[in-house]
């Protein structure tokens, strides 16, 4: 059992699987190949380079063990966790987070928030 958090907020960017290009052009973008291999386990976005699938559930990706990034049971013990994310391109994963309680905060634009509300 994880002991409570001492963080108590945490800001997240919620992203699709496609990297944008800044952050292609930053070095630090997943590869193609990997890219496919997450369409092919389901993902539809990330928090903190853990990806997850359409109800939020985390792929096991072969790079996992590669990121130095937050576990997600040590995220999900954060009590406020605000994504932030807007863009219809990005509907998906916003959609995925929150089902997956990788986030109980959305800071996101007006097109995204009717999309989520229609479900």
């Amino acid at each position: 059992m994880l002991a409570r958090s001492r963080v108590t907020l945490a800001v997240l960017a919620i992203g699709p699987i496609e990297p944008s290009p800044l952050l292609r052009l930053s070095g630090n973008a997943i590869t193609s190949e990997d890219q496919q291999q997450l369409k092919r386990l389901g993902a539809v976005g990330d928090v903190c380079a853990r990806y997850f699938d359409a109800d939020g559930v985390a792929v096991d990706a072969p790079f996992n063990d590669r990121v130095i990034s937050i576990e997600p049971d040590r995220l999900r013990a954060v009590e406020r966790r605000t994504g932030v994310a807007g863009g219809t391109h990005k509907i998906a994963a916003v959609r995925g987070a929150a089902r997956g309680g990788w986030i109980n905060i959305l800071i996101t634009d007006a097109e995204v928030a009717r999309a989520l509300l229609a479900d």
